[in-house]
């Protein structure tokens, strides 16, 4: 399963430089490593060079010496769709508020910003609530998790026939339903 997640930088009113990253969107899997790896301007700048993220790791760059990609990764690195995939138009893009807190855009759960010196975070849908303290939050363990909302779980359940399974497939039902989120 994945959790996917926008990672940002607030870089004026209303704008924000952002990538995507498919993998671990948890406040308290990739939001612990951007508190603790991409904790400064400029090592945060780095990784947004990288574009669209696969998975984020506590380092950028790979061995050169040995391959690296998702289906090789080399362990605690960042693998990223452009580089280590050879996927275009992977970029990071200015977004909105209002975009970063829409649910149905790539099915993102959770958004990171990093502003003033601080990583932020809110669920997908709640930024009306105002962005949270993610350092602060994993501290003292008071992480705010995702709730999807309802419309999503109701398109969930449109795609997932209850006909096609027997009493005894309920979990194999849950995994499809997760994955096609």
């Amino acid at each position: 399963m994945s959790t996917r997640s926008y990672i940002a930088k607030r870089v004026g009113e209303d704008q924000y430089l952002t990538i995507f990253c498919h993998y671990n969107g948890y406040p308290d899997d990739n939001g612990e490593i951007l508190v603790k790896y991409y904790n400064t301007p400029d090592r945060l700048d780095q990784l947004l060079a990288l574009g669209d993220l696969h998975s984020l790791g506590k380092r950028i760059a790979p061995d050169p010496n040995y391959p690296h990609n998702s289906t090789h990764p080399q362990k605690g690195v960042t693998i990223a769709y452009q580089r280590d995939e050879g996927m275009t138009n992977c970029g990071a893009v200015i977004m909105s508020l209002d975009e970063l807190n829409d649910w149905l855009s790539d099915g993102v759960e959770y958004s990171f910003v990093y502003d003033q010196g601080n990583w932020l975070y809110f669920p997908i849908g709640e930024a009306e609530y105002g962005m949270r303290n993610l350092k602060e939050d994993l501290d003292a363990d008071t992480v705010k998790f995702a709730t999807p909302p309802i419309e999503l779980e109701e398109f969930i359940d449109l795609l997932v026939d209850e006909d096609d399974f027997s009493e005894d497939d309920a979990e194999q039902k849950e995994d499809i339903r997760i994955m096609e989120i």
